[in-house]
């Protein structure tokens, strides 16, 4: 019983105490590559263990093939074009095993142009209808490091993402739909390209801007006061209609009257009847009736001055002659 279990525990130490290779023996450094499109890079690999018999790098370019009794093996290309590369560090061991590390390699290229349109449409940008935007963004890899941002001036509007791994340059056109209104005249609108590929890349990310998009809104006349008034006028006396209209374009005015057969550029300023005024551009049209009563040349309020100031005037008669009538006496004739 006692051998055995000499022998059981002998060979556990056997087995234990032999060479493993549970974690790679190599070092990447760095351990991931961010290179632009045509540029040089190099990484080293590297081992501290001392079972091997040699290391070296395998890549469509800058392989060094097998390198004996190194511990360190460099892999260097001046031009990068390789959108596929996989450089691969291994080494040999000894027991004939041989370990290996891909060395992950980013290779990215900045987009050949970024632009903004509005997608199927020519002519005004008419307010309350719909409109899709589109960014052209041409020859950019890869494309699942491209999140695309839209602003309305300096207002975020929107981002798109991509998850598609294609690591080849490709051309995209996301879209943005859009109801503008009035208020968005004069807006510009712009969308923007960046690559973000992480801390191995550039600091801050890549961003590349399209030419802002100007925004001329079309809207229909609108009138800021009333769209009808009454006003009194007295015979012989002048006054002013107010017909402004705010529009885009800039509206065109007409005048017709109820009591004027040909239309009118203007109606007469001291002539009592209904105006109507039309306010129209290539959006729309929209009118405005005023109604001009006539009055007399003395009015209400004029009469009743008159009538207090004759009264006032009797009052003081009456009070005067009442004065002089006590002074003279009973006897006076007065």
């Amino acid at each position: 019983m006692v051998k055995g279990l000499e022998f059981l525990t002998l060979g556990v130490l056997v087995f234990t105490g032999g060479p493993t290779h549970a974690s790679s023996p190599l070092v990447l450094n760095p351990p991931r590559v961010v290179v632009r499109y045509g540029d040089s890079v190099s990484a080293n690999c590297s081992t501290s263990s001392t079972d091997h018999e040699g290391m070296g790098w395998e890549a469509n370019f800058g392989g060094t093939g097998f390198e004996q009794d190194v511990n360190i093996v460099t892999w260097t290309v001046d031009n990068l074009t390789d959108w596929t590369i996989e450089p691969k560090c291994y080494t040999n061991l000894i027991d004939g095993e041989q370990p290996s590390k891909v060395l992950p390699v980013i290779l990215y290229k900045n987009p050949d142009s970024v632009s903004i349109s509005v997608l199927s449409h020519s002519g005004p940008i008419v307010e309350g209808t719909k409109y899709q935007l589109q960014c052209d963004i041409q020859n950019i890899a890869p494309l699942r490091n491209l999140v695309v941002k839209w602003y309305k001036g300096n207002e975020p509007l929107d981002n798109v993402a991509y998850s598609n791994v294609s690591k080849t340059p490709v051309d995209v056109s996301p879209t943005l739909m859009i109801i503008p209104n009035r208020d968005d005249d004069g807006a510009q609108y712009r969308c923007r390209a960046e690559l973000d590929l992480g801390p191995e890349g550039p600091q801050p990310p890549l961003i590349m801007t399209s030419e802002p998009l100007d925004f001329t809104v079309f809207y229909p006349p609108t009138f800021s006061r009333p769209e009808s008034e009454t006003l009194d006028i007295r015979v012989g006396e002048e006054i002013t209609l107010n017909c402004m209209a705010t529009g885009r374009p800039t509206p065109l005015y007409s005048w017709q009257s109820s009591h004027v057969q040909e239309a009118l550029f203007t109606p007469p300023s001291e002539v009592p009847g209904t105006y109507t005024c039309t306010a129209s551009n290539q959006i729309g049209k929209i009118s405005k009736t005023f109604t001009v009563n006539p009055k007399p040349k003395g009015d209400r309020t004029t009469l009743w001055a008159i009538l207090g100031l004759g009264l006032v005037l009797a009052l003081l008669l009456v009070i005067v002659y009442v004065i002089v009538k006590h002074r003279a006496g009973s006897n006076s004739i007065i």
